[in-house]
């Protein structure tokens, strides 16, 4: 389990640190202050600085762009997506020779570093390459960086680590079936359909229906079609109904629920990080659902870091932490920015308590 985490040059953090981590994390803060950012490091640290898993997160912030760069001679142009990767160095410098860090001594003392650096191949289309270090030994992933700092989204999407890295496939694999990430806008209904392979007739699929019944205690099974998309597919079987019926109309906060709850029952052993927990979901389900997710964060030994910008949210996470004989599993981080500078505040569950019962404003 991570205890703590350093972060240097990574977006909007020059140099953060926080430590004393918990089983179960909220993160709260005021806009703009690295809530999701964080989250994006925690993501990226844990799964070694793999460029699907970076792909992913740029993908999920709607910051790629359509251009029409390269294409063979006598060709016609290839639209394609891209990413400017001076976004993602703090104080969005240029990217030639600039490092982003990631670090933890507690645990297990690893370093993880996403750098740019000239490319060995001379070609002059694209001077730079995306290059990771664990722990001082070099991982390239062969991604290159062309000369206006654009770095292309499917060569990040689908790069695998190169063979100068023994074992790699195993690694990848380790990684990111074990960690997952879920955006405000949710994972697509082809994703939770391929995890659903994995839990279906086993006693993960009764975690996931109780999950559901938070919302309707009338639950009874769900299945997906054949072909679901990203908003259809998924079919629910109601104790009082013949026929199934569509999760797409059963609302946003069944469709986040069942996110939750596939994702928590997948990372087994692993993290799960989740931005903006309370999405679609009414204040007096929220605290049912923390004592799902904390729950099933102990019985699956995971470690969940989630952010909120609701103060319902927090009380119920409160609430949630004070039924659990060991209330210490949970705690709530505070960003609190002044002017570049970033730092966390501490609130475990008896200082949560006092400003909750007094509301004391921690958000």
């Amino acid at each position: 389990m991570l205890r703590d985490l350093t972060i240097q040059n990574y977006r909007c953090f020059k140099n953060f640190h926080i430590d004393g981590l918990a089983r179960v994390n909220l993160l709260v803060g005021m806009n703009n202050c690295g809530k999701t950012t964080l989250l994006e490091a925690v993501y990226l640290f844990v799964n070694q600085g793999n460029p699907q898993c970076l792909g992913y997160l740029l993908y999920n912030r709607g910051e790629l762009i359509e251009r029409s760069i390269f294409s063979r001679p006598g060709e016609p142009p290839h639209p394609s997506s891209y990413y400017q990767i001076s976004h993602l160095f703090y104080g969005h410098a240029p990217s030639l020779n600039s490092t982003i860090r990631f670090s933890s001594t507690q645990d297990n003392n690893l370093q993880v570093e996403i750098i740019t650096k000239k490319a060995e191949t001379g070609k002059l289309i694209t001077p730079f390459e995306l290059l990771v270090r664990l722990n001082s030994k070099e991982v390239t992933y062969n991604v290159p960086v062309y000369s206006d700092d654009l770095i292309e989204y499917r060569l990040l999407a689908f790069s695998r680590f190169s063979n100068q890295y023994s074992g790699s496939s195993k690694l990848e694999d380790k990684f990111i079936n074990k960690n997952l990430f879920i955006p405000t806008n949710n994972l697509n209904n082809q994703n939770i359909s391929d995890m659903w392979n994995d839990i279906t007739l086993t006693p993960k699929e009764d975690q996931v229906i109780n999950a559901l019944k938070i919302l309707d205690k009338n639950i009874e099974r769900i299945s997906f079609t054949n072909k679901p998309n990203f908003n259809s597919g998924i079919l629910c079987k109601r104790s009082q109904e013949e026929y199934p019926i569509p999760l797409s109309s059963m609302g946003e906060g069944m469709r986040r629920i069942l996110n939750l709850a596939m994702a928590a029952v997948t990372v087994e052993n692993g993290v799960l990080l989740i931005d903006e927990i309370e999405t679609g979901l009414y204040y007096e389900a929220q605290t049912d659902m923390w004592r799902f997710i904390l729950k099933v964060a102990h019985e699956l030994n995971i470690q969940v870091f989630a952010t909120t910008h609701s103060w319902d949210c927090i009380c119920a996470f409160q609430e949630a932490l004070d039924e659990l004989d060991d209330p210490s599993v949970g705690k709530l981080f505070r960003l609190s920015r002044k002017g570049e500078d970033i730092r966390p505040v501490e609130y475990d569950s008896e200082k949560l308590g006092v400003a909750v019962r007094q509301s004391i404003e921690v958000r």
